[in-house]
């Protein structure tokens, strides 16, 4: 993949789970050598961010989200295992075929 990919991640307050997420997302990602931007933000702020520049996925930190007010075909994944740090690997193989799709 030589694409550089958008990520959103998202949580309640867009503070501390948001960019644990990102965080760890960053490292993972370079690890297998996906280059991307990550942004952080409230889950009430996506919609809006979304209709205004469309990321590759997004990421959600907060236990609910309704995804009825973005796209059908944009991933969305719960970041939870990067915050508990179990089941990272599946979690991580969903993240690369969600980029692949877009990549392709």
């Amino acid at each position: 993949m030589n694409k550089k990919f958008l990520i959103y991640v998202a949580c309640g307050s867009a503070a501390a789970s948001a960019n644990l997420v990102k965080d760890r997302l960053s490292d993972l990602l370079k690890k297998r050598g996906i280059d991307a931007e990550l942004k952080t933000m409230r889950v009430s702020e996506v919609p809006n961010t979304v209709r205004a520049k469309r990321p590759d996925l997004v990421i959600i930190t907060a236990g609910s989200f309704s995804k009825g007010d973005l796209p059908a075909d944009l991933p969305v994944l719960s970041g939870l295992p990067l915050m508990t740090m179990i089941g990272v690997d599946k979690f991580m193989q969903e993240v690369e075929q969600a980029l692949h799709k877009v990549g392709d």
